[in-house]
């Protein structure tokens, strides 16, 4: 038999195929892109949500906090500076700018943080609330 012509698995080693698909299912599972970076992977996001909520925006709470039909949710990609200084003001109005009048799909992933869910919203546009706040630069990533 000629040794040579041992393949690449037959040695031991991973064809490329499924390191990529290795590596991948790492970054999924550790960095959570479509917690972390919804506008990006907005296809991700449906299929890893656990509850889907639809409705109109009844309250701003601040910069990364709304209220939608009955739900408050948290942006989980999202870290605005706190209500009670000018900054976080500032998030607050300008969330309440984007949202006013209009109504948001949201996908929850299960998670609580206190009394609200986590989770991201679209605008009817398709645009990622949390995206368009960092974007703006009203708010920033949260890592």
């Amino acid at each position: 038999m000629n040794t040579a012509c041992f393949s690449a698995r037959n040695r031991g080693m991973k064809s490329p195929a499924l390191i990529v698909l290795s590596l991948l299912a790492l970054l999924i599972v550790t960095i959570d892109p479509a917690e972390r970076f919804p506008e990006y992977v907005p296809w991700l996001v449906p299929i890893l949500a656990r509850e889907k909520i639809a409705g109109p925006v009844t309250h701003v709470r601040d910069g990364d906090t709304i209220e939608v039909g009955g739900h408050a949710i948290r942006f989980g990609s999202l870290d605005c500076a706190e209500l009670g200084t000018p900054a976080g003001q500032r998030a607050k109005t300008e969330m309440q700018r984007l949202v006013r009048g209009q109504s948001l799909a949201c996908h929850l992933n299960g998670r609580r943080s206190y009394d609200r869910w986590i989770g991201s919203c679209t605008l009817p546009d398709g645009r990622d609330l949390a995206g368009v706040m960092i974007a703006q630069g009203a708010c920033r990533r949260y890592w």
